[in-house]
C-alpha cells in the first residue's frame, strides 16, 4: 500500500517555518554581510590565494575564507588587516571550534 509522502516546509511561503539557523546566523553578525567587508575580504583572498596553514604544510590549498587570527569580537579592530588570514574551510572549521572552546561568551 503506498505511504504518504513527508510534508514539505517552504521557509519562504506565508505560514511555513522559516530557516531559523539562516536567519539567527544573519541577525547574530550583520558585519559579515556588509558591502566593506565582502568587498575588502574578497581583495584580501585575492591578494593572499592560498591557506596559510596548508602552506605551513607544504600543501597548496585554495582560500575559502578571510579569517580575524583574533577573534572579530574579542579585537580592538576588527578592519585591522593584520589581523586578518587566509584559510581553506578544513582549517576555518578547525581554527573556530578552538575560538568557541577559547573565547566562550
Amino acid at each position: 500500500m503506498p505511504e504518504k509522502p513527508r510534508s514539505i516546509t517552504h521557509s519562504w511561503l506565508p505560514g511555513e517555518p522559516a530557516n531559523q539557523s539562516r536567519i539567527s546566523t544573519r541577525e547574530r553578525d550583520q558585519f559579515y554581510h556588509t558591502a566593506r567587508w565582502k568587498r575588502e575580504s574578497s581583495d584580501h583572498k585575492r591578494l593572499n590565494p592560498l591557506c596559510v596553514k596548508c602552506l605551513e604544510k607544504e600543501i597548496v590549498e585554495p582560500v575559502a575564507i578571510t579569517d580575524h587570527i583574533i577573534p572579530k569580537d574579542v579585537c580592538q579592530d576588527p578592519w585591522d588587516q593584520k589581523n586578518w588570514q587566509s584559510l581553506c574551510k578544513k582549517h576555518h572549521a578547525i581554527k573556530s571550534a578552538r575560538d568557541k572552546k577559547h573565547f566562550k561568551k
